[in-house]
C-alpha cells in the first residue's frame, strides 16, 4: 500500500522543491538583529509616534486662535494698521502651518521605520519557517516515507519499532503544514505591510509638497508686509493714497478688458477666425508651485478693495507664458512699472488675461496657437509690470465669459 492521497502528493512536491530553495529575506539574515530586538525597536518608535502627534494639539489651537484674528482683520481692514496686523497674524499662522508640516512628515518618517522594522521582523520569521520546514522535509525524506506500508514495515525488526517510525511520519508531516501554513500567513501579511509602508511614502511626498507650498505663502506674505512698509513709510495718509491707486489700477484695467470683449468680437473677421477654435485651456505655466491667490480667494489682503478675479499661479520671475488656448491678441499692454497683461480672445466668448507680466512678446491683432508664448511672468516687487503691491513672482490668471470674470479653474486641464 503506498501514500497516493492529494494532500500527500501536495506536501511530497511542496517538501522536493523547498529542499532546494535559496533562502528567503536577505535583509532579515544579515545577523545585526535578532527578532526580539526588532520588536523592541518597534515599541520604540510607535511610543515616538504618540508623542509626535499629541505635540500637534497644542499647535492646532494656537492656529484655531490667529484664525479669529485673520477673520476679524479681514473684516475691517480699512487701515495701514489693520492691513499690517492681518498680514502678521497671516505670517504667525503659515509659520504654525509648516510646523505641523514638518511635524507630520516627522510623524509619517517614523511610521515608515516602524514599517520597515516590522517587514524585516516578518522577513525574519519567514527564513525561520523556512529552515524549519527545510529541516523538517529533509527528516521526513529520511523517514522513507515515501516508500509503501510494506516496505516500511519489512524494514524494522519488531512492530513496536515500526509503530514508533510511523508517528514520527505523521507528526513530521503535521509539521510540515503547520510550517507551510505559517510560511503563506507571513507572506500575505508582509504583502499588507509593504503596500503600507508605499502609501506611507506617497503621503509623506504629499505632505512634502504643503510644506513647499506653506513656506512659500510664508515668504510672500513677509514681501507684501515690507512692500506696504516701504511704499507707505508706515504714514496712513500714503495708504490711503495707495489703495486708491490701486484699486484706480484695476478699475482701469476691467473697464477697458470689458470694452475690448464687447467691440472687438462684433468684428466679422475676428468671429470668423476664432470660429472652431476649442475653448478647453490648459495651464498659462506650469502649477507645480501651488496658487498664492485663488478666485474670490477669502484670504486676499486687499478683499476690501476689490475681489480677486483671477488666480495667481506661483511661478519663478520670467518663466515664459503660454496662451491657454488658440486665440486673438486683444490687448498687449506695456505700463512699465505698471500693470502690464495680454488679453487673449478665443471662442464661445471665452478671453483670458495674463497679469504682472514683466516682459511682452505678443502683438495686438494677432492670432497665436495654444502653448505659444505671449509674454514672460513678473510680479518680483518693484518690478517692470509688476504693479502695486505685489506679494513675489506669480503669474495673474483671469478667464471671463462675455467679459464677467469666471473660475479659471472651471476651464483648465492638462492638455
Amino acid at each position: 500500500m503506498r501514500h497516493n492521497g492529494p494532500k500527500n502528493r501536495l506536501i511530497q512536491a511542496a517538501l522536493i522543491a523547498l529542499l532546494f530553495l535559496p533562502s528567503f529575506g536577505a535583509r532579515a539574515q544579515s545577523g545585526d538583529l535578532s527578532v526580539d530586538d526588532i520588536k523592541s525597536q518597534i515599541e520604540s518608535l510607535n511610543g515616538d509616534v504618540e508623542k509626535k502627534k499629541n505635540s500637534l494639539d497644542e499647535i492646532g489651537r494656537k492656529i484655531d486662535e490667529y484664525r479669529a484674528v485673520i477673520n476679524q482683520k479681514k473684516a475691517e481692514s480699512e487701515t495701514l494698521q489693520d492691513q499690517l496686523t492681518f498680514i502678521e497674524t497671516n505670517i504667525a499662522k503659515t509659520s504654525l502651518d509648516i510646523d505641523i508640516a514638518k511635524e507630520e512628515i516627522r510623524i509619517l518618517e517614523m511610521e515608515m521605520k516602524d514599517l520597515d522594522a516590522k517587514i524585516v521582523s516578518r522577513e525574519a520569521r519567514i527564513v525561520q519557517q523556512r529552515q524549519l520546514l527545510a529541516s523538517l522535509s529533509r527528516k521526513l525524506y529520511r523517514t522513507g516515507y515515501r516508500k509503501s506500508m510494506l516496505e516500511i514495515l519489512l524494514s524494522y525488526p519488531s512492530f513496536s519499532n515500526f509503530f514508533g517510525a510511523m508517528q514520527t511520519i505523521v507528526e513530521l508531516q503535521s509539521g510540515v503544514q503547520k510550517a507551510m501554513t505559517k510560511i503563506k500567513d507571513e507572506t500575505v501579511g508582509l504583502a499588507e505591510e509593504r503596500a503600507a509602508r508605499g502609501r506611507k511614502q506617497q503621503d509623506a511626498d504629499a505632505r512634502k509638497r504643503d510644506l513647499e507650498i506653506a513656506r512659500a505663502e510664508y515668504e510672500d506674505d513677509k514681501a507684501l508686509k515690507s512692500n506696504l512698509l516701504i511704499e507707505t513709510k508706515s504714514s496712513e495718509l500714503e495708504y490711503r493714497y495707495l489703495v486708491a491707486e490701486l484699486k484706480q489700477e484695476q478699475n482701469q484695467a476691467n473697464n477697458d478688458i470689458e470694452y475690448l470683449e464687447k467691440s472687438l468680437r462684433e468684428k466679422t473677421d475676428i468671429a470668423d477666425r476664432l470660429a472652431r477654435q476649442e475653448t478647453v485651456l490648459s495651464w498659462p505655466v506650469e502649477n507645480t508651485k501651488g496658487l498664492s491667490s485663488t478666485f474670490h480667494d477669502p484670504d486676499y489682503p486687499f478683499r476690501n478693495v476689490f475681489e480677486h478675479p483671477a488666480i495667481d499661479i506661483r511661478c519663478s520671475q520670467g518663466t515664459p507664458v503660454r496662451a491657454a488656448a488658440a486665440g486673438i491678441v486683444a490687448r498687449a499692454k506695456n505700463a512699465g512699472m505698471g500693470y502690464s497683461y495680454v488679453m487673449l480672445l478665443h471662442n464661445n466668448n471665452v478671453s483670458t488675461v495674463y497679469g504682472h507680466l514683466s516682459r511682452i512678446v505678443a502683438k495686438e491683432d494677432s492670432f497665436v496657437e495654444r502653448g505659444e508664448i505671449i509674454g514672460y511672468s513678473g510680479g518680483m516687487p518693484g518690478t517692470p509690470g509688476a504693479g502695486k503691491l505685489t506679494t513675489g513672482p506669480h503669474l495673474h490668471f483671469e478667464t471671463r465669459v462675455k467679459g464677467f470674470p469666471v473660475d479659471p479653474m472651471q476651464f483648465l486641464t492638462d492638455l
